[in-house]
Order: structure tokens, then C-alpha cells, then sequence
């Protein structure tokens, strides 16, 4: 990661956990002396963790979280050894379990990622997971979501919300929940002013998030982030030591349990055909010689961490 970057993350961090902790006054703060370029930097950040805490409360909100403390501590566990392997080690990241029967994963901005059971349940081993995990690693340290929403305009992101509202939700499986009363904290007024789209037009950090979770559920990123994302998700997950054809291997499962449910989910819907994400990935494994790379699969620690999981889909 470039260095600059890399302080600007630090220091970022340090502003958003606070100075509670420190015995000077405020007077007594020392101050960082920041070029325009860095201080742009730290204003976008500081508003993509805001975004993205924001959308990850609603989606919460929204499906429930599966409470397992033993599982959602075995994902971050996995998700932070994947990403940490990535091109963003630097970035922090926040795994949680969302409580639908739908696969499906999404990876909103300032690295709040969040997944169903129901790829947990697809999945045959750690290294699957890993790789999935990786793909939504990149989708954060590359900004998709957050250079997505930079480029909507207040008419746009009305009408993404208006859409939202009033289509039916394809995740038959999900429980139903009501939606969220939305609420901008303090510090999401504040940072309104840095949502500013190329038109000129500002738009603030509550409806940046409603716009997040809209595409989403209901239209997704471009292709070519999502493509981009299997491609790095699949490097980052091999130089964990993953086995390399899990991403692979679990998309093809996964069609096969489609195609015998005649199943249609969110994912159908926000994401390329899993046709095409295979052929891609199978391009980039191609390109890195996978076939002469040993990897781990993982599937004891996998077995041992979904043992409630599996009770409860018995049930």
C-alpha cells in the first residue's frame, strides 16, 4: 500500500476512536498539519466509515443478525487473516452474520461486511468462506459502494429509495421485519458536506446509505466491480493459503442447487451470472498457474465452528 495512504489510515483511526482517553485539554491537543490532498483524503474516509455504519445497522435492522458469538468470532477471524493477505491490510474490518437462508454477502463502505447463514450454509469449508470473504475485502478496499454513491445525485438516490420502498423483496426466505426508523447521528450531519456528487449536487451521509442499501438489495454495483472483486478476492484468499479453486467450487454448487430449487435471490439480481463470474475466475487462476498451487481447505475448523448452525437447520 502506498505510505501516504497508509499514515493517512493511521491517522484516520486515531480521529475516529477519539482523544477520551488522553489527559491534555483541548487546548493542549497537539495538531496534525495536513495538505488540502491529505485532508481530502480523511474527510472521504471518515464519511465512508460513517456511510457504511450506517448502512450496516439498516441491513441489520433489516434481515436480524444470527446470534452465535462462536461463529460471527470464527468469521472475523477468517475475514481479517483473508484481508490482511489483501492489497488494503491497513483497513479495518467487521464481520457479522445476517439471519437469512438466502446466500448472499455485502460489503459496505469503511469495511463493515456482513453475510447470510445461508452462505455459511452452502459452503463445504473454510476455504470457501475465505474466498468470499476475500471477494467483499476487495469490494471495501477498492471503495465500489462508496465511489458508486460519490457519482449519485439527490434525483437518483430518490428514486432509488422510492424503488426500494415499493418493489417486493426477492429474498423469500428472510423474516419478516419492519424497516428501520433511519437516524443521521451527529457526526453523519456533520460530514453531509463531503457527499458531493460531480454535478455539484451535495448528498448526505443518511441518504448516501438509504442509496447504499437500495443498490444493494435491488440493482448492484457495475459488473466490472463485481468481476473485479472475484478477481482480487481470489488472490487475496491464495495468498492466505487457501485452496484456489474454492470461489470456483462454490458458485458451482451453488448454481446447481439453483437450477434443481428453480431458486431466484438478491444475488441474481445485484450480481453477473455465475456462468460468467466462473469464467472469469477461471481466467485469473489460469493466469497465476492455480493448478500448481497447493492450498488449504480448511474444513475441520469449518465443521467445528458450524456445529450449532447445523443443529438448528436439523430443527
Amino acid at each position: 500500500m502506498d505510505r501516504t495512504i497508509s499514515k493517512m489510515l493511521v491517522v484516520a483511526g486515531m480521529i475516529t476512536l477519539g482523544t477520551s482517553c488522553s489527559s491534555k485539554k483541548p487546548s493542549e491537543e497537539s495538531t496534525v498539519k495536513l495538505s488540502k490532498d491529505e485532508q481530502q483524503f480523511l474527510d472521504d474516509y471518515k464519511a465512508e466509515v460513517e456511510i457504511g455504519r450506517n448502512m450496516a445497522g439498516r441491513l441489520l435492522a433489516f434481515y436480524g443478525e444470527y446470534l452465535d458469538p462462536g461463529l460471527t468470532a470464527y468469521i472475523n477471524k477468517v475475514g481479517r487473516f483473508v484481508a490482511n493477505n489483501g492489497d488494503y491490510p491497513d483497513r479495518r474490518y467487521l464481520f457479522a452474520i445476517l439471519d437469512s437462508d438466502s446466500p448472499n454477502a455485502f460489503a459496505c463502505p469503511g469495511g463493515y461486511i456482513l453475510l447470510t447463514r445461508g452462505v455459511i450454509q452452502n459452503a463445504e469449508n473454510e476455504a470457501e468462506i475465505g474466498a468470499i470473504l476475500g471477494h467483499e475485502s476487495a469490494h471495501v478496499g477498492k471503495q465500489h459502494m462508496f465511489k458508486t454513491l460519490k457519482t449519485i445525485n439527490k434525483a437518483d438516490a430518490d428514486k432509488a429509495e422510492g424503488e426500494l420502498a415499493s418493489r417486493r423483496r426477492p429474498d423469500r426466505y428472510s423474516r419478516t421485519r419492519a424497516r428501520p426508523i433511519p437516524q443521521e447521528s451527529e457526526n453523519g450531519s456533520a460530514l453531509a458536506k463531503f457527499m458531493t456528487t460531480a454535478s455539484g449536487s451535495g448528498l448526505g451521509i443518511l441518504q448516501a446509505a438509504k442509496a447504499g442499501m437500495s443498490l444493494m438489495l435491488e440493482k448492484g454495483l457495475d459488473k466490472e466491480m463485481e468481476f473485479e472483486a472475484d478477481r482480487e478476492g481470489v488472490k487475496y484468499a491464495i495468498r492466505a493459503g487457501y485452496e484456489p479453486k474454492a470461489l470456483d467450487n462454490f458458485l458451482a454448487r451453488l448454481a446447481l442447487t439453483k437450477k434443481k430449487n428453480n431458486d431466484k435471490t438478491v444475488m441474481d439480481v445485484t450480481h453477473p451470472t455465475i456462468p460468467d463470474r466462473r469464467a472469469a475466475i477461471a481466467k485469473v487462476l489460469n493466469e497465476m498457474g492455480a493448478d500448481q498451487i497447493i492450498g488449504s481447505v480448511g474444513k475441520d475448523r469449518f465443521e467445528t465452528a458450524i456445529v450449532r448452525l447445523k443443529a438448528r437447520k436439523k430443527d
